[in-house]
């Protein structure tokens, strides 16, 4: 094995990810790509966990249920941010099969339909808001573990100290950047893969 080849500095995963370097490392820290540390406190990237994500993104879904694409439901009242996060999954190049519900009421009905790979809620809607909607998610013993990414206005240190929000709920502020979205649709494809592959040993 040739070390040099098989490994790389966060600055190079970052070129080929096209992500930023600060992106790369919080997916290190989670886990998402496997590294390790030199003595000098660098980390050192493993080629092949570069790689899968980039088959991954290639490929979309290809082998997850009969080669669908990532399912998103967005829900979302303002046809401005709409618009902006088509953009965004339009950049970033993953294959996406994109549902958008103007009301979170709604969005009960088309999550239990659908069950989506990923729903993307904004927190201030009305007449029912994304805090309603994420707490009544939560109670659903069907949709246990589903992916939730909640965007709002608010501050990032308002966000994680809103007890309204479970724990296990994204909390992006807005405007969302392209690196955190791809960064998370890259992280979430590969775990929908693995999950595929161990369900169907």
């Amino acid at each position: 094995m040739n070390a040099e080849r098989d490994v790389l500095t966060t600055q190079q995963a970052a070129k080929l990810l096209g992500l930023s370097t600060t992106s790369v490392q919080k997916m290190v820290i989670n886990g998402e790509l496997d590294a390790w540390i030199t003595p000098g406190g660098h980390r050192r990237i493993f080629r092949s966990s570069v790689e899968q994500l980039l088959n991954a993104r290639n490929v979309g879904l290809a082998g997850v249920t009969s080669a669908r694409p990532l399912r998103i439901l967005l829900v979302e009242d303002d046809a401005v941010q709409i618009a902006f996060f088509k953009s965004l999954l339009a950049r970033i190049g993953h294959t996406v099969q994109l549902t958008i519900v103007n009301e979170a009421n709604q969005a009960l009905t088309h999550v239990r339909a659908m069950i989506p790979d990923l729903v993307v809620t904004d927190l201030v809607m009305e007449p029912m808001d994304g805090f309603t909607l994420i707490q009544a998610l939560a109670q659903e013993p069907d949709l246990k573990g589903l992916n939730i990414i909640a965007l709002s206005a608010m501050s990032p240190q308002e966000m994680e100290g809103d007890t309204r929000l479970p724990q296990q709920v994204v909390r992006y502020q807005k405007p969302l950047s392209a690196d955190r979205l791809c960064g998370y649709l890259d992280a979430l494809t590969v775990h929908l893969l693995g999950r595929a592959s161990v369900d169907g040993r």
